[in-house]
């Protein structure tokens, strides 16, 4: 459950932080009303969906596997709830109104922080409308409160490594203002991230250890036992703690930590409670094996690969994604559908999301799904090596199966169903080649995907050199732009967008005539006074550079606007009339404004400007 909550997860981020809504249709009190029936209608859905499938679990024509169907149909409302969260982000305009709050605003961390609570709250909805199904069908003993309390406690480390992750660069930026240039440019983003999961990979055992109130298990049997099969297994944890999840009632086992210092065993009260002393060791073998085959060292190479491959295929996808949407604003609908002030211009940044969220669903669930299902059976088999029988560990995994619910046929995406672990170790055991087989296969996958990471990641960086997607992204602005001046060509916002992308295009003729038009229908806008200012102080053609004209321009628009990018368009207006220490005073003035993107390009222009100042033009 815990690595399909982490993938709900990474997906809910992805559209949040991807969606950029536009102006709010619908009032606060709109939206409050709309969202709360949307979370009353989760919950019903829920409560409807329990109450059919205990119906027919328990009815007088059951399923042939009834736990099969209730595990699909938690998941199926667990899907829901992310259903719902986009539902209320884009639709009812939630994150619209919510970023209308300035701190919110302002915060990467509070922006991201709103999310997570709202999934959290309508995850807490589900988990209490399918506590009776829970609770008949796999024979859960606890209080509703304690098993919605236990399931939130379990499934919040989740959210750790992103919190730790956007405190972290929020803090750095905060105190080390001139690296946000580097954090924001990809291979900044990626060395950071890279680091980030090294330190993670050495606390968070420690971190989740405090989290989830585990314990060191008292010296008893139980203890000895495990260390002992541990000893033998040439396997160092720093303890190995007592799970208390689910007031301990869940049963299950698991390893977290990479090196040995920050390495726990963990052990549930419930797991040992079920088991005899040789199918607990058959287990605590099982756990052994994870370390042993570095599967945790692999597990971390493959989340760290797939931000590698995310960065790598983001400009690919940019240029698939933009031929696509140009063709379609070739059409009346397209171009009315993404016009900037439609619904359709929100949805359109929500789009360019949508091949990321592909490939997470396609990495995750199905590339690294396939090598988790062949961990979890590596693990086995060195379990079975490590006892010289396959009847401990076989025995343990039958019993957990039949007092969770019978769920011996149930498989997920990243195990292989009890039947099939059991019959795998048995027939192991009859034909020992089938492990030194098993490994081979998956040194033999290991290997396939690293060459393709590489091959997929080094094509991919290296198409980004291409600026493809950028002008894509142009000539479909400036499509939808064109459509749109069509039906109203009076509109100085239009005049603006044409003027600018032409100015970017290098078009100075194109850009001084939708500048010039924009400026004459909206004197007072500030944001064309700056772009026409600009075109003026760095026009090639000589005719359209106009540098006193430039100046008091820019002088105009700052009166208006006291903004990062005005304050350079000053800088330079001053610059190119040779007015350099005023062109440097405009620049530290651009700085003090706080630019949040492009810093480097502002930290130039003041090097340029000083260096002019100080008697060295070039």
């Amino acid at each position: 459950m815990l690595f399909s909550q982490i993938i709900a997860f990474i997906l809910i981020m992805v559209v949040w932080e991807a969606y950029r809504p536009s102006t709010p249709e619908m009032a606060p009190w709109e939206t409050a009303v709309a969202c709360l029936s949307a979370m009353l209608l989760l919950w019903v859905v829920a409560r409807l969906r329990v109450l059919m499938v205990l119906g027919r679990a328990f009815g007088p024509r059951p399923p042939a596997d009834p736990a099969k169907l209730g595990r699909r149909s938690i998941t199926e409302l667990h899907a829901l709830a992310v259903a719902a969260l986009a539902c209320m982000t884009i639709l009812f305009d939630l994150k619209a109104h919510l970023i209308g709050i300035r701190v919110i605003a302002s915060s990467e961390t509070l922006s991201g922080l709103c999310a997570v609570v709202l999934y959290f709250a309508l995850l807490t909805l589900v988990w209490s409308a399918t506590y009776p199904l829970e609770k008949r069908l796999f024979q859960q003993s606890l209080t509703l409160p304690q098993f919605v309390w236990g399931q939130a406690r379990f499934v919040a480390p989740v959210v750790f490594p992103w919190l730790a992750v956007v405190v972290l660069r929020d803090l750095m930026q905060l105190l080390w203002p001139s690296a946000r240039a580097w954090l924001d440019s990809d291979p900044g983003d990626l060395v950071f991230l890279a680091c980030f999961v090294a330190l993670m990979a050495l606390f968070f055992p420690w971190l989740v250890r405090y989290w989830w109130g585990c314990r060191a298990w008292p010296q008893d049997p139980v203890r000895d036992l495990a260390e002992r099969i541990l000893s033998l297994a040439g396997v160092r944890v720093s303890a190995v703690l007592t799970w208390p999840i689910m007031q301990g009632r869940l049963i299950t086992a698991g390893i977290l930590g990479v090196a040995p210092r920050f390495r726990y065993l963990l052990l549930t009260p419930a797991l040992v409670e079920a088991t005899t002393p040789e199918e607990l060791a058959g287990v605590v073998a099982h756990e052994a094996g994870h370390v042993r085959h570095r599967h945790l060292v692999l597990y971390l190479m493959f989340f760290l690969g797939f931000f590698v491959l995310a960065y790598a295929m983001a400009g690919p996808i940019s240029i698939g994604l933009n031929l696509l949407l140009f063709w379609l604003t070739g059409t009346g609908w397209g171009a009315e559908f993404f016009s900037k002030d439609n619904p359709g211009g929100a949805i359109f940044s929500l789009l360019i999301a949508l091949p990321l969220v592909a490939l997470l669903i396609i990495y995750l669930r199905f590339i690294m799904g396939y090598f988790m299902r062949n961990f979890e059976r590596q693990a086995d088999l060195y379990g079975l090596k490590l006892m010289g029988s396959a009847g401990p560990l076989a025995s343990a995994l039958e019993k957990v199966a039949r007092l969770a619910g019978d769920t011996r046929d149930v498989p997920s995406w990243h195990h292989f169903s009890v039947a099939q672990r059991v019959d795998y170790l048995q027939r192991a055991e009859a034909k020992p080649d089938m492990i030194k087989a098993h490994a081979g296969r998956l040194r033999q996958g290991l290997v396939w995907y690293l060459a393709a990471m590489i091959a997929i990641s080094t094509l991919g960086f290296a198409s980004s050199h291409f600026s493809l997607g950028e002008g894509l992204r142009g000539q479909l602005v400036a499509r939808v732009l064109e459509k749109k001046l069509e039906a109203d060509p009076r509109n100085p916002d239009i005049h603006l967008g044409l003027g600018v992308l032409a100015l970017e295009k290098g078009d100075e003729r194109k850009a001084f005539r939708h500048l010039s038009k924009a400026v004459q229908l909206a004197p007072q806008n500030p944001e064309a006074l700056n772009s026409i200012a600009w075109l003026f102080a760095t026009a090639k053609e000589q005719d359209l550079r106009r540098p006193r004209e430039a100046l008091i321009i820019a002088q105009a628009a700052v009166e208006r606007a006291p903004l990062p990018h005005i304050w350079d368009t000053l800088a330079e207006a001053y610059y190119v009339n040779g007015q350099y220490g005023k062109a440097l005073a405009a620049s530290r003035a651009a700085l003090q404004a706080g630019p949040r993107e492009r810093l480097d390009y502002f930290q130039k222009q003041l090097a340029r400007f000083q260096k002019a100042a100080e008697g060295d033009r070039p």
